[in-house]
């Protein structure tokens, strides 16, 4: 991979990072050139209960996909800003951190590689629960296990994913011991000038000149996106926010795939002081846990093996440089030490084939596979 002249010295703060494991986050926005790391000059991260507490705060939020396992609410503290182009004064800062062994040098448990006939089995079951009026939609997810060692091509992975998916939210972050990659191309939400939006996305096929007209997505995938974009307008309506832009549905390219999305467009001014609260409220949307709420979240807690830990969680930048972008965390892996665990997941619903699904899920895991590959 040729690394621009312009962004050898951001990367090469990166490596730093990433070889003394400092607690850190890099990110690079959709659409966009910049990178930005936010690194701590310590490992005392700042745990959150709730996001309401973020209130006045900055740094780089990561939030897990349910608060009530282990994974903690994590705001990364900005005492380093690193952006392409202005490195070299931070370089020595970088490297005159001192190395602790202590808690964000533990070694995390790999968990169990979901096998084919474990997913059909736990879609049959969403089917069935759902056919019974449990719930009407529940996201599923399963964990792929690549070995190797990569630790020492992550900057590398990072560099092309940024190359590969102009139109994601590229990260990377270490904390407490767990560091996250990915490439996630569902905002979750984000500001533009005295605006927010936030986006409905749900349903997926490979990318192909058929697929972008919508009148070629069968009733499966449709009827999974209007509950996302259900799910959204409940929450706006609940917070009061009347006054709203709605774009949508159309076909969203990510990498290779193509995604149904919807755009919901609102003013700053409609939460005032409610914003972390309506986060809150929001976080997990259906498109990651299922409608309602509750019913799927229990079924998926009692029926995935893992933990999802960060994955389908959100995170991102908040208040930097006057920034708040929040995305899902999806098209990641969590890195181990001698193995990448890759999660990926579809929306079931009662239209749900599962041979289908596990393909979809197939056709997703190749967004890092595809990297993981460049540099094996």
């Amino acid at each position: 991979m040729q690394i621009k002249e312009s962004t050898i010295s951001v990367y090469d703060a990166l490596d730093l990072c990433i070889k003394n494991k400092l607690t850190f986050a890099a990110y690079r926005l959709p659409g966009q050139d910049e990178i930005t790391i936010i690194a701590q000059e310590d490992h005392n991260v700042c745990e959150l209960t709730d996001i309401s507490e973020l209130t006045g705060m900055n740094g780089f939020l990561i939030v897990p996909f349910y608060m009530g396992r282990s994974e903690k609410t994590i705001l990364i503290r900005p005492d380093i800003i690193i952006k392409t182009g202005t490195t070299d004064r931070f370089i020595e800062k970088i490297r005159s951190i001192v190395v602790n062994s202590g808690v964000n040098g533990v070694e995390q448990i790999v968990p169990d590689e979901t096998q084919e006939y474990e997913f059909l089995d736990q879609v049959e079951k969403a089917v069935g629960a759902i056919k019974r009026d449990t719930f009407q939609k529940a996201v599923i997810s399963r964990v792929k296990i690549v070995d190797g060692e990569y630790t020492s091509q992550l900057s590398k992975i990072f560099g092309i994913l940024c190359e590969s998916y102009i139109n994601s939210f590229i990260y990377i972050f270490r904390i407490n011991g767990h560091c996250w990659i990915g490439a996630s191309p569902e905002p979750f939400m984000c500001s533009r000038g005295n605006e927010f939006t936030t986006v409905s996305l749900a349903g997926t096929r490979p990318y192909s000149e058929k697929n972008l007209e919508l009148k070629n997505w069968n009733s499966k995938e449709l009827k999974e996106q209007e509950y996302v974009t259900n799910y959204i307008e409940d929450i706006l309506k609940e917070f009061k926010v009347d006054e709203y832009s709605k774009i949508g549905p159309y076909t969203k390219k990510a990498g290779k795939l193509l995604h149904l999305r919807t755009d919901f467009i609102f003013s700053m001014q409609s939460l005032e002081q409610k914003l972390y609260s309506f986060i809150a409220a929001l976080h997990p949307t259906s498109a990651v846990c299922g409608m309602p709420l509750e019913n799927s979240r229990d079924f998926i807690l009692a029926t995935e093996k893992h933990n999802r830990g960060y994955y389908s969680g959100i995170l991102g930048p908040v208040g930097i440089d006057g920034h708040f972008q929040l995305f899902v965390n999806l098209r990641c892996m969590k890195v181990y030490s001698h193995q990448l665990a890759l999660f990926v997941g579809g929306g079931i619903t009662s239209d749900s084939n599962p041979d289908e699904e596990w393909e979809e899920t197939e056709i997703k895991t190749d967004t890092l596979l595809s990297v993981v590959k460049q540099v094996h």
